[in-house]
């Protein structure tokens, strides 16, 4: 990527309202519809600065029989948006408190208490179905998740880090396997295990 390509890049980016609409993504694909109702802006305004990305690479466009959907192009755009919620986090500037563990040996996961297998669906299906599963769970009870579609991965992270998740995760090929566990109500002593 040259010079040219690379402020092109943060050009788009600087845009109050192209940035707002990556971090609504990174929860889920949406319709253009969708992202006008959620950040309170005309349809056309939307679908514009949706179209504009997703022709300079950054969103990908899902055709449905319900219409198209606006994704990530790339785990690369998710990751470059979670890098920068790191630095703000360790610069003060955002709060969180998710523990994340790397396992190489899926065999070290924990034992869980609930499992989905999410393989073969792709936006939005492992992100709101893994949302649902934790919202019913219990504090302490872990919920194990196996998908192959990488951007889900990182939207569960997110929420994950976002509401202070203890999590395991291992990956094989194009595989992950993630082992959430529901944090202590606020206010208890509770310790998760």
């Amino acid at each position: 990527m040259g010079n040219n390509e690379l402020v092109g890049f943060f050009k788009l980016l600087a845009n109050q309202r192209r940035l707002e609409i990556l971090m609504l993504l990174t929860e889920g694909c949406m319709t253009a519809n969708e992202v006008a109702k959620s950040l309170k802006m005309d349809i056309s305004t939307a679908f514009r600065y949706l179209d504009q990305m997703a022709r300079k690479g950054l969103l990908r466009v899902i055709h449905t029989k319900d219409g198209d959907r606006f994704d990530l192009a790339s785990e690369h755009i998710m990751h470059i948006l979670e890098e920068v919620s790191v630095w703000l986090k360790e610069s003060g500037k955002f709060e969180g408190n998710a523990v994340f563990h790397y396992i190489l040996d899926a065999k070290e996961l924990p034992r869980p208490d609930f499992v989905l297998d999410m393989r073969g669906e792709m936006c939005p299906i492992p992100d709101l179905q893994t949302k649902k599963q934790l919202t019913q769970m219990q504090p302490g009870q872990k919920l194990m998740v196996v998908l192959d579609y990488p951007i889900s991965k990182e939207r569960i992270l997110n929420y994950c880090r976002k509401y202070g998740y203890r999590v395991w995760i291992t990956e094989k090929g194009t595989e992950y396997v993630l082992c959430i566990q529901k944090p202590p109500e606020e206010g208890s002593n509770e310790r998760p295990s």
